[in-house]
């Protein structure tokens, strides 16, 4: 594993995320013990163990021995993916690190240094008509460097939201979009990336470039301006 580590940036991105958020739920543990269950959390552990209870019996006896270790399991993942979506919630620090492993991702397995710039309305219509999302997406603009170079799903706590990939000016920017939400302002270093949060009708949006702050703030201001302009 820590060859594979070594030898694969995506990867060790993504466990430098996996152990920034486990210290914050170390650290947070405390606090969130006393959080309520989110509405419909016990009903679906208890569908689920139902279901892999039934699928379980129709095996042999010695797999029937696994149905406890298999509920435990289902409960231990929803109980997991509860508080870390939570944490994420709350701590800018343990969301951009989130997005950052993200952006890392898609720009690995599906950018082009020599991708043609993507049109902003087609991008809008294809989230429309794959996610539902009726969604801004700013354009390219050749003035400040900006080029779309198109759009994905990325998967968010307990959710998942629109990821806008762009280059500019040489460097790999993504604009995530967290529709309901709304953070203060922040400006957050994380695994190596910048990340620049602010909210705007209703949406947080999450700035993250591997670019200086100076650069990482133009292109802020940029988005900024297109996305207000547009509401």
């Amino acid at each position: 594993m820590d060859r594979h580590l070594s030898a694969c940036p995506p990867c060790r991105v993504a466990a430098d995320s996996e152990r920034a958020g486990r210290q914050i739920l170390r650290s947070c543990a405390d606090r969130l013990r006393s959080e309520p269950l989110p509405p419909g959390l016990r009903t679906r552990c208890e569908a689920l163990a139902r279901e892999h209870a039934a699928k379980t019996q129709a095996k042999s006896t010695g797999w029937r021995s696994l149905v406890p270790v298999t509920i435990v399991a289902i409960l231990l993942v929803f109980t997991a993916s509860t508080i870390f979506s939570l944490a994420t919630r709350r701590s800018d620090a343990l969301l951009a690190a989130q997005l950052t492993a993200d952006h890392v991702k898609c720009f690995k397995l599906f950018d082009s240094p020599n991708a043609p710039s993507a049109d902003a309305r087609s991008t809008e219509q294809q989230l429309t008509n794959s996610y539902g999302w009726n969604v801004h997406v700013p354009p390219s603009s050749p003035q400040v460097g900006v080029q779309l170079v198109g759009a994905r799903r990325c998967l968010y706590a307990d959710g998942s939201i629109p990821h806008v990939m762009y280059h500019v000016n040489g460097e790999q920017v993504s604009l995530f979009m967290l529709e309901g939400v709304d953070r203060p302002p922040a400006d957050v270093v994380s695994l190596g990336h910048r990340s620049h949060i602010w909210s705007s009708g209703g949406t947080t949006y999450v700035l993250v470039s591997s670019a200086s702050t100076n650069q990482t703030a133009a292109i802020a201001n940029y988005m900024k301006y297109v996305i207000q302009d547009a509401h």
